[in-house]
C-alpha cells in the first residue's frame, strides 16, 4: 500500500474521485481514505498544515498502515526565478530553512542526523517525473507548463513577502520552491527507512499574498494535477513494489 498525505483538505477532495472501493477510517483525529487508484492499494490523508502536525500525521499512519513508501503533494511558492503558477516541481533534497541548532550544528543541519540535505528515493521520484511528462505529451493544454527536478525548502512559515522570499534563498539557495511540511515527512520517512517523494505546483512567487479563496482553488487544482500524475505513474509496473 502507498501512503499519499496532502497538504490541503482541498487536495484530497480533488484526488478522492480518482480512488475506487473508498473505505474511511480515522487516528489521531484525521481521516484516511482507502481504496484503489489506478489498480494499486493507496491511504489518502491530509497531513495538515506545518511541520509538526505532519510529522505526527505521517509516523501515526506509517505506524497504523505499513505502507511500502510516501508520498506528498500540495501547492508552494517559487523561489527560482522562471517557475509560475501551475508549474511543477518534484523534489530532489528538501531542507528546513528555519531549522538552526547553532552552536552544536549549523544553521539548517538536522540534528544526530548530521546535514541538511534530506534526499527523496530516486526510483520513485524518476517514476513520478516519467508520469508528469507523460501527462504533458498526452495532454498539454492541462499539464504544467514546466516540470523540474530540484531542492525544496520547509518551514513553519507562510512566505509572503520579498524580504521573507529572500531569507530562504539565502538559507537554501538550491531551492526551487517553498512549503511548509515536505522536509518534516522526509525526515520521519527517513528514520522508518521507507521511500519518499514530493510533488509540488507552483502557486504563486513566495513574496505576495494569496487570499484564501485564491488558495482553495490553487489546492483543487493540485489535488486534480496529483490525480493526473498518480494515475498514470501507479498504472506502471515499475510503480509498485
Amino acid at each position: 500500500m502507498l501512503l499519499v498525505l496532502s497538504a490541503m483538505p482541498e487536495e484530497i477532495e480533488a484526488l478522492r474521485p480518482r480512488l475506487d472501493g473508498v473505505r474511511i477510517s480515522a487516528v489521531a483525529g484525521r481521516e484516511v481514505l482507502h481504496g484503489t487508484l489506478a489498480g494499486a492499494p493507496v491511504a489518502l490523508a491530509f497531513a495538515r498544515w506545518g511541520k509538526v502536525a505532519a510529522a505526527s500525521t505521517t509516523a501515526q499512519l506509517i505506524l497504523r498502515e505499513r505502507p511500502w513508501g510516501v508520498i506528498f503533494t500540495g501547492i508552494a511558492g517559487a523561489l527560482q526565478d522562471g517557475l509560475e503558477p501551475g508549474d511543477l516541481v518534484v523534489a530532489r533534497e528538501l531542507y528546513q530553512h528555519d531549522l538552526d541548532a547553532s552552536p552544536f550544528y549549523a544553521p539548517t543541519v538536522v540534528p544526530l542526523l548530521g546535514r541538511a540535505a534530506l534526499p527523496t528515493d530516486a526510483p520513485l521520484s524518476a517514476g513520478l517525473l516519467a508520469a508528469a511528462e507523460r501527462w504533458r505529451d498526452e495532454d498539454p493544454q492541462t499539464a504544467p507548463r514546466r516540470i523540474v527536478h530540484a531542492d525544496v525548502a520547509t518551514g513553519d512559515q507562510v512566505i509572503g513577502t520579498r524580504q521573507a522570499r529572500e531569507r530562504v534563498r539565502q538559507r537554501v539557495p538550491t531551492a526551487a520552491c517553498v512549503e511548509m511540511e515536505g522536509a518534516a515527512v522526509a525526515q520521519v520517512c527517513e528514520e522508518f527507512g521507507l521511500p519518499f517523494a514530493c510533488l509540488r505546483m507552483i502557486s504563486d512567487r513566495a513574496d505576495e499574498r494569496l487570499t484564501p479563496d485564491e488558495v482553495f482553488a490553487l489546492a483543487r487544482r493540485s489535488g486534480a494535477g496529483a490525480g493526473e500524475i498518480l494515475t498514470r505513474g501507479l498504472s506502471a509496473p515499475a510503480a509498485r513494489p
